[in-house]
């Protein structure tokens, strides 16, 4: 956490719907802020304002597409991106000991064998659908 005692959250895929929805909600959500927002090195968003992006006003945090040290600096990350993407981050979280909450679909037996591997050194939480009574009955 930070100094002002805020959870620092990380968006991956930030340009994207998710991602520029996920940026709104932490914006307005009181003890969090966004603390990086991460797109793919091919992005035409990197370098803008994730703010101004998902249409808050600038906040201050730029995109870029470097994930670990914006991890390394993190308490969590929140990660709506695509099933390659979503390993990826599952180990760069690992590496950093931060929170990892993937909402990805479409992952495949090898995708959540490695993801739970990455997970005996992170705390992940992995849903394909965010929704509170689904998950309840997966309890």
């Amino acid at each position: 956490m930070s100094e002002a005692g805020d959870m620092g959250l990380v968006v991956v895929g930030a340009a994207g719907r998710m991602g520029q929805t996920l940026i709104r909600a932490i914006h307005t959500m009181p003890g969090a802020r966004v603390a990086a927002a991460i797109e793919r090195p091919d992005s035409p968003h990197l370098g803008k304002d994730a703010g101004e992006l998902a249409g808050i006003g600038i906040i201050n945090v730029p995109i870029v597409d470097d994930p670990l040290p914006a991890f390394a600096k993190a308490d969590g990350v929140l990660d709506f991106t695509a099933p390659a993407a979503s390993v990826e981050f599952a180990g760069y979280a690992a590496q950093a000991r931060i929170v990892h909450v993937i909402g990805t679909t479409g992952c495949s037996a090898d995708d959540n064998a490695r993801i739970a591997a990455a997970a005996r050194h992170a705390t992940i939480v992995k849903s394909g659908n965010m929704s509170l009574g689904v998950n309840l009955l997966a309890v």
